[in-house]
């Protein structure tokens, strides 16, 4: 019998772990598509019924992931375990051009470092005319109610960097006997919440510490990605 009262049978649970992996050995991380964490803003084609990325019932403010495409409204925001941390620099085709992702750009090189300020919109600009996009990159585990952990990334840019410096803090803050635990030491709940200037409005993140990882498990699970990063 496969499943007893709609659970799997110890027999299945047992070969699924003896074959953990199997059938995925020629698959790299160019085969997959990367789960991003992000906010649904006014103009997301998550809100427009007639796009194909349309969720129906999310609003403004919630959270989605990108591969998944399961979300969680502004309030009740998701849990996840941060895991990693990198800055990447991104350059885009400024939207007055038509806009558009052209690649990253290592840190070191001589492009990044050419970059200029422009004073009237701040934004950083390449000797191209392409736009320098800093990029804070959060490696995740989502933590399900279920138990379960997903992989994801939280990537903040522009306005969002404030966040990611204030997260990253917290993070820091956590000692143990004067040592800085370990980023996977502590989960946190990311909530979206409104903010503003003279040129518009827009839903932000908003990070709280729920507590301690709750399972050896988590923190096992979050290690291990940490180390094929």
């Amino acid at each position: 019998m496969v499943q007893t009262n709609g659970k799997l049978s110890m027999e299945l649970e047992k070969a699924f772990a003896d074959d953990a992996g199997v059938g995925f050995e020629g698959v790299t991380s160019s085969d997959l598509q990367i789960p991003f964490l992000r906010i649904i803003q006014a103009l997301s084609p998550q809100l427009k019924r007639s796009d194909p990325a349309f969720l129906e019932g999310a609003q403004q403010g919630d959270i989605f992931n990108t591969v998944t495409n399961k979300f969680w409204t502004a309030d009740e925001g998701v849990v996840v375990l941060p895991v990693y941390f990198e800055t990447k620099m991104l350059e885009f085709v400024p939207r007055t051009q038509g806009g558009g992702f052209v690649g990253e750009l290592s840190s070191g090189s001589r492009e990044v470092s050419a970059a200029v300020r422009d004073p009237d919109t701040g934004m950083e600009i390449l000797e191209s005319g392409n736009e320098l996009v800093r990029s804070a990159s959060h490696y995740v585990k989502i933590v399900h109610e279920n138990g379960n952990y997903e992989n994801a990334i939280v990537d903040m840019k522009k306005t969002q960097l404030k966040k990611s410096r204030q997260w990253l803090s917290m993070m820091m803050m956590k000692k143990q006997n004067g040592s800085t635990l370990p980023s996977f030491a502590h989960m946190y709940r990311l909530r979206s919440v409104e903010d503003g200037n003279d040129k518009g409005s827009w839903f932000t993140w908003s990070i709280s510490l729920v507590g301690v990882v709750e399972s050896l498990v988590a923190y096992t699970e979050a290690k291990e990605l940490h180390g094929s990063i």
